[in-house]
C-alpha cells in the first residue's frame, strides 16, 4: 500500500502544479517539437491509443540489443526476464502471440519450445526509423490481430533528389563488458538508391545489486542491405536482405543458446496514384529462415535440440478516398513450418545410455512439427461527421493448421475479428472511444503443451480465442501541458491458459487449456514543460486480469508502477533522472500464465533511480551517458522467471532472475 500512496500522490502533484502554471509558459507549436531531450527517458500517447517513437535515440533505461529490450522502455509493457536478452514482451497483461509483432511489415516468429527466440530477438531496434504500439485490438490492416495490441517497427523507404550520400556511426559501452555498435549508409541519386546497416550487441554475464553474477552473457550481430529503383516522384520498388545470427546463456535453464540465426528477403514496391478515388497502392512479398541450437554440451550435458521454422508471406494494400471517406483495403497471406531434431534424453542429460554431441544433433534429420497456412482480407474506414471522426475495421482470417507430432491431425478455422472508434477533436481536446473485437487460433506453444484431457496428446483442440473490448481515454495538448488517459474493459472468451498445476507419475506437467478471462486497467500520462530549459513527465499504468473460470486472479500481470522524469536543458547540454516505483503484486495464480512464463508467487515491490546525461556538438555529434539503479538495489520484476538455472561460477540460484545491480554507460553518435 505504501507504494500506491506514493504514486497517487506523485500523480496529484503533478496535476495540480500543471493546472497551476499551464498559463504562465510559452506554448510550442506541437508537443514533440518542444522535446529536445537527448536521451528520451519516457514516452506519452499523443494520438489515440497510439504511441510513436524514434529508436534512433538513446533511452533510459539502456536496452538490450532485442526489440522486447526496446519495448520495456515504453510505459505498460513488461518483459519476462530470463537473462541478459530474448525477453518476451507483456502489454496490459497479455503476453505471447497476443501482441502482433510486425517487423517491417514481416512476421518472423520464433522457434524455440522454451521461448529463447520470440520474435523481438530478431530486431535491433536502433536499425529501425520509428516504432509505433496501438494498444488494444484497434487496427486489422496488420495481419492477425493482436487482441493486447500491435508493435510496428518501420523503416523509411529512400528517396534521393540528386546524388548524394548520409549516414551514422555509433558505438555504446557499458558495465558488464557491454559493447554496441551499429554503422549505417545510404546513397542514390534520383533514379536508384541502396542502404547498408551493419551492427553488433555484446555483454558478459551482469551482477545483481547484492552482487551475485547472473547467467545473461549475449552476443549478436546483424546485417541489413537493401537495393531500391526510383522512376518517379511516385513509385519506390525495393529489394533487401537481411542476416542476424548470434549467441545466449540464461539463467532460468541449464540449456545455451548456442545459435540464434535469421535470413530474410523482402520485395515491396509503392506507388501514389493520387486520383480521383485510388489514392495509392502496396505490395510485398517476404521470406525468412530461422535456426536456434540449444543445448547442453558445454555443460557436459548430453542433451540438444537444433528447431528451425521457415516463413514467407506477403501483402498487398489499396488506399481510397471518396468525399470524406477514407479507406484501406487488402489482402494477406503467410504460410508456415516448424521443424526440429533431439539428441540425448532431457530427462536425464547426462546419461550415457542417451549419447548425444553437436555432431550428433547436426547429423541427424529434421522432422515437421506443425505448419499453418493463412489468408485474411480486411478493410478499415475513416468517415469525416465533422466534428466526430468514425474509425472501424473488419477483417476475415482462414487458417488451416497442421500438427505431425503425437495425435497429429488437421483443423480449419474461420476468424472475424473488427473494431469501431470515434474520436472528438476541438481545441487541444481529444476524446474517444472504441469498442474491438479479435479472435485468435492457439499459436504453435499453445498446441504443443499437453492436452487438458489426455497429459499423453498435444493441446490441438484448443478453442480460438475471441477477446472483446472496450476502450476510452482522454488526451489533452495545449500550452505547457500534455496529459494522456486510457481505460479499457475486456472479456476473453475461450483465453488460452498455460498451466503447470497438473502433475502425472510426480511429474508437473504443462498443459494449455480454455477458460474465460476479464481484464481491465487503466493509464495516466502527464508532461509539464515548465520552462524551455526544464520539462517533467509523469505515468501511470495499472493491470487487472481475473480467471472468471477458476474464480482467481490470471496469472502473469504486472503490477501498479509509476515513472517521473525531470529533464534539463542548458547550452548543448542535458540532465535527467528517472525514478521509477512499482507496488508489490500479491495477485498471483501460481503455477499459471502464458507461454512467456507462469506466476511463481508473490512479488515485493521496488523503485529505482536512474542519470542520464548528453552534448550534442552542433548537428553531426551527439554524447550520452547514464547511470542506471544508481543505489544499487537488488530487486526482480512481477514478470520473470525462475533463476533456478543460474549457474555461472561464482553464483547462487535466486528465486526470480534479479535486474540488474548499478550499472554505466556511454554512447557516442556521428551523423554525415
Amino acid at each position: 500500500m505504501k507504494h500506491n500512496k506514493l504514486l497517487l500522490a506523485l500523480l496529484m502533484t503533478g496535476g495540480f502544479v500543471a493546472q497551476a502554471r499551464a498559463e504562465d509558459v510559452p506554448a510550442c507549436e506541437k508537443a514533440q517539437g518542444c522535446d529536445e531531450r537527448i536521451v528520451v527517458t519516457g514516452e506519452l500517447m499523443r494520438k489515440p491509443l497510439s504511441v510513436v517513437t524514434d529508436p534512433k535515440k538513446p533511452r533510459l533505461p539502456l536496452p538490450a540489443y532485442d526489440g522486447a529490450g526496446f519495448l520495456k522502455t515504453i510505459p505498460g509493457f513488461s518483459i519476462s526476464r530470463k537473462g541478459g536478452a530474448g525477453g518476451d514482451p507483456s502489454l496490459r497483461g497479455l503476453g505471447g502471440s497476443r501482441i502482433n509483432i510486425v517487423n517491417d511489415g514481416q512476421h518472423v516468429y520464433g522457434t524455440c519450445g522454451g521461448r529463447m527466440d520470440p520474435p523481438t530477438a530478431y530486431i535491433y531496434p536502433e536499425s529501425y526509423d520509428s516504432i509505433e504500439v496501438i494498444k488494444g485490438p484497434q487496427t486489422v490492416r496488420h495481419g492477425p490481430v493482436g487482441s493486447a495490441g500491435t508493435v510496428l517497427f518501420e523503416k523509411d523507404r529512400q528517396r534521393f533528389v540528386e546524388q548524394d550520400a548520409t549516414g551514422r556511426a555509433s558505438v555504446t559501452a557499458g558495465s558488464y563488458e557491454r559493447l554496441d555498435y551499429i554503422v549505417e549508409l545510404a546513397a542514390g541519386d534520383e533514379n536508384h538508391y541502396l542502404e547498408l546497416d551493419a551492427n553488433q550487441s555484446s555483454s558478459d554475464h551482469y551482477e545483481d545489486g547484492n552482487g551475485n553474477p547472473i547467467q545473461s552473457s549475449y552476443d549478436r550481430r546483424n546485417m541489413d542491405f537493401a537495393l531500391g529503383w526510383t522512376p518517379g516522384d511516385d513509385t519506390v520498388l525495393e529489394l533487401s536482405y537481411g542476416k542476424s545470427d548470434g549467441e545466449a546463456e540464461y539463467a532460468d535453464r541449464a540449456n545455451k543458446a548456442r545459435v540464434i540465426e535469421n535470413q530474410n528477403f523482402t520485395l515491396i514496391g509503392e506507388h501514389d496514384f493520387n486520383g480521383d478515388y485510388l489514392q495509392s497502392i502496396e505490395f510485398q512479398a517476404y521470406h525468412n529462415d530461422n535456426d536456434h541450437v540449444m543445448d547442453q554440451f558445454d555443460q557436459g550435458g548430453n542433451f540438444g535440440t537444433n528447431v528451425r521454422r521457415r516463413t514467407q508471406g506477403g501483402h498487398i494494400w489499396a488506399e481510397w478516398n471518396i468525399g470524406k471517406l477514407t479507406m484501406v483495403t487488402g489482402a494477406d497471406m503467410q504460410d508456415s513450418v516448424h521443424k526440429g531434431r533431439t539428441v540425448g534424453n532431457v530427462n536425464d542429460p547426462y546419461n550415457p545410455a542417451f549419447p548425444g554431441d553437436l555432431d550428433v544433433l547436426l547429423g541427424k534429420p529434421f522432422k515437421d512439427n506443425m505448419s499453418y497456412t493463412q489468408f485474411g482480407v480486411f478493410g478499415e474506414f475513416e468517415y469525416d461527421f465533422e466534428p466526430v471522426v468514425l474509425f472501424t475495421g473488419i477483417r476475415y482470417d482462414y487458417w488451416d493448421t497442421e500438427l505431425h507430432v503425437a495425435q497429429k491431425g488437421e483443423r480449419q478455422d474461420d476468424l472475424v475479428s473488427g473494431f469501431a472508434r470515434i474520436e472528438h477533436e476541438f481545441g487541444g481536446n481529444q476524446y474517444y472511444l472504441g469498442v474491438g473485437y479479435a479472435q485468435r487460433i492457439p499459436d504453435y506453444w499453445e498446441i504443443m503443451k499437453a492436452s487438458a484431457a489426455d497429459a499423453s496428446q498435444k493441446a490441438f483442440d484448443l478453442e480460438p480465442e475471441k477477446t472483446s473490448q472496450l476502450d476510452a481515454g482522454w488526451i489533452y495538448d495545449m500550452d505547457a501541458i500534455t496529459l494522456s488517459s486510457a481505460l479499457y474493459y475486456g472479456e476473453i472468451k475461450d483465453y488460452i491458459l498455460i498451466d503447470n498445476r497438473l502433475k502425472v507419475d510426480g511429474k508437473v506437467v504443462s498443459r494449455s487449456r480454455n477458460i474465460d478471462a476479464t481484464i481491465w486497467g487503466g493509464e495516466l500520462g502527464a508532461e509539464w514543460r515548465i520552462t524551455e530549459s526544464l520539462q517533467t513527465q509523469l505515468s501511470l499504468v495499472y493491470a487487472h486480469g481475473e480467471n472468471d473460470t477458476d474464480n482467481e486472479a490470471l496469472g502473469q500481470v504486472s503490477p501498479l508502477e509509476g515513472r517521473l522524469t525531470v529533464d534539463y536543458r542548458i547550452g548543448d547540454w542535458t540532465l535527467g533522472l528517472l525514478w521509477r516505483v512499482v507496488d508489490s503484486q500479491d495477485r498471483v495464480a501460481k503455477g499459471q500464465g502464458n507461454i512467456s512464463g507462469q506466476d511463481l508467487g508473490e512479488s515485493a515491490g521496488f523503485g529505482t533511480l536512474a542519470f542520464n546525461a548528453g552534448w550534442k556538438h552542433g548537428e553531426h555529434m551527439r554524447l550520452t551517458m547514464g547511470v542506471e539503479n544508481l543505489f544499487d538495489r537488488t530487486y526482480a520484476e512481477h514478470i520473470s522467471r525462475s533463476g533456478a538455472g543460474n549457474d555461472v561460477p561464482g553464483s547462487v540460484p535466486t528465486f526470480q532472475v534479479n535486474e540488474p545491480g548499478r550499472n554505466a554507460w556511454v554512447k557516442l553518435e556521428y551523423l554525415f
